[in-house]
């Protein structure tokens, strides 16, 4: 089979001044795609829309000229009106083409994507084995008989009636797929975010999926997706190789939390120094402030762990409890202190804007954030994404009855079009308060100091256009 995998890009202009904000990041499940199709001898080409900005019109022609016979696309919520774009634009330059979506949002929205001719096939959950699966029987000249036999598949058929077929477990020996096929992607053009670069190139990896905890925003929700872990070696194998092959400085973990559980933490950050690797890469994760202690720390430290993403959300303790993070702001102080102690960056990640919160509430949480001792902090609005109990919530309280997906970022410049606002706030004046909280937290000039004379990660282009957003900068 000829297929393109396609990564869509999310519309700059929904993001306005917040648009130079925003760069390319390793697509890990597109890349773990790419390599089941090498595995199975198909003939594959790749298009990373967000680093290139290939207008719908030039993928298409990327199609045509390959003679595509599958386009696969991973939809995130944003980025599904530039996915029904692409699709558009293939079919018309490609009869005959088929259409594979995935990822949450396709996931909760299968029937409409398939009745609107976005999709011709959905992938429930992870979507290997499915993929497998589908291109052997697209390649054999499929029939109903054998599309029905594909575990986890929505698809529709020549006459139009959309069929979902059973659910596909979930894979248990994540260690048996291939490593991702970065080579297919432009992977120097990379980063995972500013906040979060320390070294170039860097590369991003997962070492488990799923997670244990089920906090009320999250779409891992709708997946039910239990926590499942690769074996600590082979992390350390594709962890090696990822320096290796491609140079890679930095390694990203994506997943919820990384390490969760001392069998993990220590087998892998004793590989990693026994290797050598820790003299040779950095890497960096996101935890939760309750999985920390001083030994882990220290031994993280040790095997090349220089920055920790800490999902705090908010520094009222009221409201960590309405969305069950299961910890409180004292846990989150004691976290941070021991990072500081033991030469762990962090980056505290908040939430304006969640149920129940009033101004008053949002600046203590910004006062909060300024002072505990973070070394950055990103400051998000909350956003009710499909597949979260927060989104069904909201639509079952008859609060979310849109669709203009493309406005569902948390860095929204236009108050009108925010998905979603707390009854005790206005939509301009949520806005004002993450521009607040952005400058209250940045320029300090200790946090300025900070910056120029310890950290020095972030460029000169970076805080500059950092600067022009959150002072309201056009």
């Amino acid at each position: 089979m000829r297929v393109l995998l396609v990564n869509p890009a999310m519309d700059g202009r929904a993001f306005g001044k917040y648009a130079k904000l925003m760069e390319p990041m390793p697509v890990v499940g597109l890349a773990s795609l790419a390599a089941i199709c090498e595995r199975d001898g198909h003939s594959l080409r790749v298009v990373d829309q967000f680093v290139h900005a290939n207008t719908p019109e030039q993928i298409a022609a990327i199609a045509r000229a390959m003679d595509a016979e599958l386009l696969g696309m991973g939809i995130l919520t944003p980025t599904a009106p530039t996915c029904a774009a692409i699709a558009a634009a293939c079919r018309s330059a490609v009869p005959g083409i088929r259409i594979l979506a995935g990822n949450i949002h396709a996931d909760v929205f299968a029937a409409d994507l398939l009745a609107n001719h976005v999709a011709d096939f959905v992938a429930h959950g992870e979507a290997e084995d499915t993929l497998s699966e589908l291109l052997e029987v697209l390649d054999d000249g499929p029939d109903d008989a054998a599309l029905t036999a594909i575990a986890g598949l929505s698809w529709r058929d020549a006459h139009g009636a959309v069929h979902k077929n059973p659910a596909r477990p979930q894979r248990r020996d994540l260690d048996a797929l291939p490593w991702p096929a970065w080579h297919r992607f432009p992977y120097r053009r990379y980063g995972l975010l500013p906040l979060a670069d320390v070294a170039k190139p860097t590369l991003a990896m997962t070492a488990s999926r799923g997670c244990p905890y089920r906090c009320e925003f999250c779409s891992l929700l709708y997946a039910s997706s239990h926590y499942r872990a690769r074996d600590p070696i082979a992390i350390v194998d594709e962890y090696q190789a990822l320096h290796a092959r491609y140079g890679a400085r930095q390694i990203g973990f994506v997943d919820p939390i990384f390490p969760l559980g001392k069998r993990m933490l220590e087998t892998f950050c004793e590989e990693v120094m026994r290797r050598g690797l820790h003299e040779e890469v950095v890497w960096v994760s996101e935890t939760r402030v309750d999985a920390i202690d001083r030994d882990a720390l220290r031994l993280m430290r040790a095997s090349g762990c220089r920055r920790l993403l800490l999902g705090i959300e908010s520094g009222v303790d009221l409201l960590l409890e309405n969305v069950n993070k299961t910890f409180t702001t004292e846990t989150i102080r004691h976290a941070i202190q021991l990072c500081r102690e033991e030469g762990i960056e962090t980056i505290g990640l908040f939430m304006l804007g969640l149920p129940g919160e009033t101004p008053e509430m949002s600046r203590q949480t910004i006062e909060f954030a300024a002072g505990v001792g973070l070394d950055f902090a990103k400051f998000a609005i909350t956003v009710p994404f499909p597949g979260s109990q927060l989104f069904e919530d909201l639509r079952r309280e008859g609060r979310l009855d849109r669709d203009d997906w493309e406005n569902f970022t948390t860095f929204q410049p236009d108050p009108d079009l925010l998905p979603f606002v707390p009854r005790s706030v206005s939509n301009a004046e949520l806005i004002r308060l993450q521009q607040e909280a952005t400058r209250r937290f940045y320029l300090r000039p200790s946090m300025i100091w900070h910056h120029l004379v310890h950290i020095r990660t972030i460029q000169p282009r970076q805080i500059w256009n950092g600067l022009r957003s959150v002072l309201g900068a056009a």
